[in-house]
């Protein structure tokens, strides 16, 4: 049986969570690095079973030549990063800047993402010790959103996996300020953000197009996750995004649980491990690594 190491470190002053099965201190295979992004109001340490989770069931499917490394770190305002508690709340619960306040965490925790790829390979091996060879990204409820951030903006994220998350901003957070009472306009939700909405959101792209310009989720390998029941990310909310969704080259497969509510279920994570084998650590015919 292979034995968990995980080792903290901290990048940039961002505290992370590294999860494996080998010594990465040295010399060894390339690895997949898969970030893993915890919801609202929770904190990384509340992943750390869901990565052993993960990396168990990896193993368990056969050989490959790479290695599976799993990351995880704080949402910004969560966790050991924690500012502002009432920022994260929602409307009825007392944060009329609610639509902002979650966006701007949803498009800083995609914007660490990024950051860490540029500087984390450096922490993990400064003598150059492994490479990277796919970076991949899941995230729940609110890590799901961060999620779909990224594939629409990040390029060197090829492979998505957004549990419970919605790609469609305004679709979602329109009718849940409805319901709790608020105003759809400013300064509700302001003209500010509404911009940058239309013009970063996933939700604003063509993602119909099968032009590389105008559809940047052409060639990528995206699992949705979903629950059947969930009232508070509703499928209403992404559906129409994703059965619109073209990849091209890449890969759409959505698995929506009959029952399931806003939660990661077991049959989610053997989904998410099934696609994270399939995608990042079988091996190939054709592989040449």
């Amino acid at each position: 049986m292979s034995t968990l190491r995980k080792q903290n470190d901290v990048v940039g002053g961002i505290n992370v969570n590294v999860f494996s099965y080998t010594n990465l201190s040295e010399q060894g295979r390339p690895v997949a690095i898969l970030f893993l992004l915890h919801g609202r109001h929770g904190a990384a340490k509340m992943l750390d079973d869901l990565a052993e989770r993960l990396l168990g069931l990896c193993d368990s499917q056969g050989s490959s030549n790479r290695d599976l490394v799993i990351v995880s770190f704080d949402h910004r305002n969560h966790g050991t990063r924690l500012v502002n508690k009432t920022a994260n709340d929602h409307w009825a619960a007392g944060n009329e800047r609610h639509a902002i306040d979650m966006y701007a965490i949803q498009v800083g925790s995609a914007t660490d993402v990024s950051f860490m790829i540029d500087f984390l390979p450096g922490y993990l091996f400064p003598s150059g010790e492994r490479q990277v060879h796919e970076w991949l990204l899941s995230g729940i409820s609110l890590g799901g959103h961060s999620t779909w951030i990224s594939l629409r903006n990040e390029p060197r994220i090829n492979i998505g996996i957004p549990i419970i998350g919605c790609p469609d901003y305004l679709a979602l957070m329109r009718p849940r300020a409805e319901a709790s009472g608020f105003s759809t306009e400013a300064p509700v939700f302001p003209p500010s953000l509404i911009e940058y909405i239309r013009h970063h959101d996933p939700g604003s792209v063509d993602s119909a197009s099968h032009d590389p310009s105008r559809n940047p989720f052409l060639g990528k390998h995206i699992l949705v996750l979903s629950g059947a029941a969930d009232t508070l990310v509703p499928w209403s909310a992404s559906k129409r995004f994703v059965d619109e969704l073209q990849v091209g080259s890449g890969t759409k497969r959505v698995f929506l649980e009959e029952g399931a509510g806003h939660e990661c279920t077991p049959k989610m994570v053997q989904e998410l491990a099934s696609f994270v084998w399939e995608h990042a650590l079988k091996i190939s015919p054709r592989a040449n690594y």
